[in-house]
């Protein structure tokens, strides 16, 4: 064991003891102990309470900072993205009732009930559905290849 290590485990004795003399105090006590030692408590209840809240913003912030480096890399993602929605209209349009055949699940998060019916659906609601399913990735696994 390093001169570093018998410090560590001796200032952590110390910490402990100390810890468990203040634990076993009433708050009678400790107030007059801090009086006597010139200690302001109000000053140090404050200085503590800034040093508590200011870590809990600069971890808030990082959080903040993460997901907003994950969001611009997701969104990077999605623009490179090979798209896998057939050009030609009439290949869109069986391309989504393929897709609706394979997963049923998934015709009510599709159609809204002026929509029952695709027949209703223009190219372009068939595109816009083509292209958030293919964000979702719920083409990946149809058998289609890219634009075709």
């Amino acid at each position: 064991m390093t001169n570093a290590d018998t410090d560590s485990l001796r200032l952590q004795r110390v910490m402990s003891a100390l810890a468990d003399i203040a634990e076993e105090a009433s708050d009678a006590e400790l107030l007059n102990e801090a009086g006597i030692a010139g200690v302001d408590v109000s000053a140090e209840a404050n200085r503590v309470r800034t040093l508590l809240l200011g870590g809990v913003l600069a971890a808030k912030k990082e959080r903040l900072y993460k997901a907003q480096r994950d969001h611009g890399e997701s969104i990077t993602s999605l623009g490179s993205r090979a798209s896998k929605v057939p050009a030609d209209p009439a290949a869109r349009r069986a391309m989504l009732f393929g897709v609706l055949q394979r997963r049923p699940e998934m015709r009510p998060a599709m159609v809204t009930l002026q929509h029952r019916e695709f027949e209703s659906f223009s190219d372009a609601d068939v595109e816009s559905v083509l292209h958030q399913l293919d964000v979702l990735g719920a083409l990946d696994d149809d058998g289609h290849e890219p634009g075709s």
